[in-house]
This record gives C-alpha cells, sequence and structure tokens, in this order.
C-alpha cells in the first residue's frame, strides 16, 4: 500500500511540475518530466495531454500526434485535444485528419473559434471539386 501511495505522489508532483514548464516553455525541463509521468500512469489523460502539448512546442510532430491520440482515446469528449490533435496533423501535412479532428472538435463543442478558423483556412486551400472536374 505505501509504495503505491509514494508512486501516486511522485506521479503527482511530476504532472504537477512537467505541465508547469510546458507553461512556461521550459521543454527541456518539461519532456522528461512528463515522460517519466506517463512511464508511471501509462492511462493518464492529464499526463498524455501535457507531453503532447511539450512534445507540439518542440515540434516533435510523430510524438505529439502519438500522445494526443492516446489521450483521446481516454476521453473522447475534450475538445482541446481533438483540437490539438488537428493541429498536429495539420503541422504534419495530414490535411484530411485535420479537417476530421477540427470538425470533431467543433461536434463537441461548436463555439470553438480555434477549430472554426482552422477549417475554414483547410477548406479554403484545398480545390473544390469544380476545379477538378471537367464537362462532357
Amino acid at each position: 500500500m505505501a509504495e503505491g501511495v509514494h508512486v501516486g505522489d511522485q506521479f503527482t508532483e511530476l504532472l504537477q511540475k512537467g505541465s508547469q514548464a510546458v507553461q512556461q516553455n521550459r521543454l527541456n525541463d518539461a519532456i522528461p518530466l512528463l515522460e517519466q509521468a506517463v512511464r508511471l500512469k501509462p492511462d493518464s489523460f492529464e499526463a498524455l495531454f501535457w507531453l503532447g502539448a511539450a512534445y507540439s512546442l518542440a515540434q516533435r510532430w510523430e510524438e505529439a500526434a502519438d500522445c494526443f491520440e492516446q489521450a483521446k482515446e481516454i476521453r473522447p469528449t475534450v475538445a482541446s485535444v481533438w483540437y490539438n490533435l488537428g493541429v498536429v496533423y495539420w503541422r504534419m501535412g495530414r490535411t484530411s485528419d485535420a479537417i476530421d479532428c477540427f470538425e470533431a472538435t467543433l461536434q463537441i463543442d461548436p463555439n470553438h473559434a480555434g477549430a472554426k478558423k482552422a477549417l475554414s483556412t483547410l477548406v479554403s486551400t484545398k480545390p473544390g471539386l469544380d476545379s477538378e472536374l471537367t464537362p462532357l
């Protein structure tokens, strides 16, 4: 029992210090702390979310996408995880996946300004069907 309490305390401390470091853009501090937190509790939405944010800020897109995907599986109704995953996919050039994520964000939060803006930008840069089809 005491061992479990210790792990819980350690996890809480790692998560708190790691998330603060992300918010202060101290990624070299944040990433190792949050990676350790995820090792302690691989199913922690908060640890995965913050680690995804840290990887995103460090432009480590594949790792960020992996973290956000896992976080989305744990809590599929959190708009910010869908939105962040959409941003990461956009950065990776996965436009179709990004659009899906932004649409999912708006399903959860119809007033999400970031998702609305991202969608309008992405849709306006994609050629429409009329430019791809030719008449007989």
